[in-house]
């Protein structure tokens, strides 16, 4: 193997796949990156076992000298390309199982790994590819994300549903107690499907993705699932078991739908939370006529309340709730007013944006 490239042309990219990389005594090969090299392509691959990331370089950024493959140590080639002039170029060169750069009058020789001992993805045929743009994608995950669940013993809380039926899209996410449902018309001329995509790689797909509409290629497999963006491919195994029936908590009837400014909300409950229980992080909203008013109190008898004024004209009905929960949600909602659904007894909250009312949100009450 050898090569020369600029600096910035390697490390543009491979700053996209190194990322994933951590400490791994375990695995000490997934500290490594590939780099294969032919006439016409230069290969970065980078993994997690749960993730994987390639990137291509174009023939026209580099010169090629020879063919190869090898692993290297991420966290060095970084080091080193840190501490490089941008208009540096670099001599990559394989010589007895060490990777000599070259770089002006500096020469580091790095210790090296085979390829054959990395472990990749394997492509089968049994498949469904879609397209969809990268601002739908990046939307969706954008308003659902907060609501998977963190190492849950129910492995099928720790990722998004991405479901197709009926010729809509959803994405669903809980923690088993609350939901984000996001819903769009799309028709991709393919069978149903219903997958769970962990959460790391959720959150990877998201740096990943731009608000355009650029098409992303999405390939799904019977274990795992492939994002091409641009010239990034990232691939996942998806989470196998059953994701809860979501349907069954979205409130299609209702008894009350009360609107309420986003921003009087939002305000409120930041002030109120300042001394709310660390433990369970509720507020108890009261509904009255033509009033809404927000109070919560700790462990050590305080207290704080805030009332703003409402177009509300029924009975009186209050509820605790989990702030944090709240606030999560009217931080995505790009609404002026929402609607606040429930019926009685109340069992859950469902929060929408009054405008947008395929996106929605279910809040477990508190019970304190």
């Amino acid at each position: 193997m050898e090569f020369k490239i600029k600096k910035n042309d390697f490390l543009n990219s491979f700053k996209k796949i190194n990322r994933i990389i951590t400490k791994n005594t375990i695995f000490p090969i997934l500290e490594n990156v590939i780099i294969k090299i032919d006439k016409n392509i230069l290969k970065l691959t980078s993994s997690t076992l749960d993730i994987e990331l390639n990137t291509c370089i174009d023939k026209k950024y580099y010169t090629f000298y020879t063919a190869g493959c090898i692993t290297v140590s991420g966290k060095k080639i970084f080091n080193i390309f840190r501490n490089v002039k941008n208009d540096a170029e670099l001599h990559f060169r394989l010589i007895n199982k060490k990777i000599y750069i070259k770089v002006f009058s500096s020469l580091f020789k790095i210790n090296t790994i085979s390829c054959n001992n990395f472990p990749i993805f394997k492509t089968i045929e049994d498949k469904k590819i879609f397209f969809i743009s990268q601002f739908m994608l990046k939307e969706i995950i954008s308003l659902t994300y907060f609501s998977i669940a963190n190492n849950d013993i129910r492995n099928t809380l720790n990722g998004m549903l991405l479901e197709y039926k009926n010729n809509y899209l959803y994405g669903v996410t809980t923690d088993g107690h609350r939901l984000s449902m996001y819903k769009t018309y799309l028709n991709l001329n393919i069978s149903i499907f219903s997958i769970i995509i962990n959460k790391k790689a959720i959150l990877e797909l998201y740096r990943l993705l731009t608000y355009t509409t650029e098409l992303i290629k999405i390939i799904i497999h019977y274990h795992y699932i492939s994002f091409q963006v641009n010239e990034i491919l990232l691939i996942t195994k998806l989470i196998d078991g059953s994701f809860p029936n979501y349907t069954d908590v979205i409130l299609n009837k209702y008894t009350y739908c009360i609107l309420i400014s986003a921003e009087k909300l939002k305000e409120s409950l930041l002030k109120t939370s300042i001394l709310c229980n660390t433990t369970f992080k509720g507020v108890c909203l009261s509904f009255s006529k033509n009033l809404l008013t927000i109070t919560s109190n700790n462990q050590e008898d305080e207290e704080s309340c805030d009332s703003f004024f409402i177009d509300y004209k029924y009975e009186n009905i209050s509820f605790s709730i989990n702030v944090f929960y709240l606030l999560d949600v009217l931080n995505v909602l790009k609404t002026n007013k929402i609607n606040v659904i429930f019926n009685i007894p109340i069992s859950s909250i469902q929060i929408q944006s009054n405008i947008q009312k395929e996106i929605k949100y279910i809040i477990m009450p508190l019970k304190i």
